[in-house]
């Protein structure tokens, strides 16, 4: 009789401990980047592949896809007719971006918002964005603002991998 108890103890410590083995398991697809959250706090960055995460203390807190980011900025650093910038961008490196993953569009946004500031400040006066910018200078105003951003943002392992200007 003790003998059959002490079985059927093993065995259910034996299931306990596989259901929390697989419990703990994640895998995530290529192409996405998840973030973990510990007690509400950002604790790591999880890349393609198999992970293990603490069941109970862990949490997913968000998936981000590594390619296709899209943002569109309104813009009134280019004179009086304002003007939008459209940014497409990817990340390249989600460990180096670490807990701002989350919220990677804002940061882009904000980097993005500086960055036209600082390409429309160094532009000449009569040099600025209205609607009839020719399309020569309006793309290599586009093309200075991408190596502005990209400077700005490889840091943080993200990479503007098109931008465009349009009157609005």
């Amino acid at each position: 009789m003790l003998e059959s108890t002490i079985n059927v103890l093993l065995a259910s410590a034996a299931l306990i401990l596989l259901a929390t083995s697989l419990a703990a398991m994640r895998r995530v697809p290529e192409g996405q980047a998840w973030t973990v959250h510990r007690f509400g706090r950002y604790v790591r960055t999880l890349q393609p592949g198999t992970h293990a995460v603490w069941p109970v203390l862990d949490r997913i807190a968000r998936h981000v896809s590594l390619t296709g980011h899209h943002i569109e900025l309104p813009t009134h650093a280019f004179g009086a007719d304002s003007a939008t910038a459209d940014f497409y961008f990817q990340i390249l490196d989600p460990m180096a971006s670490r807990g701002g993953l989350e919220w990677v569009d804002e940061m882009v946004m904000r980097q993005a918002d500086d960055a036209l500031t600082s390409v429309a400040a160094q532009l000449p006066q009569q040099t600025g964005w209205t609607r009839s910018t020719n399309p020569g200078q309006a793309t290599a105003i586009a093309d200075a603002l991408k190596a502005e951003l990209n400077c700005r943002l490889a840091r943080m392992g993200l990479r503007i991998i098109r931008c465009a200007l349009h009157a609005s």
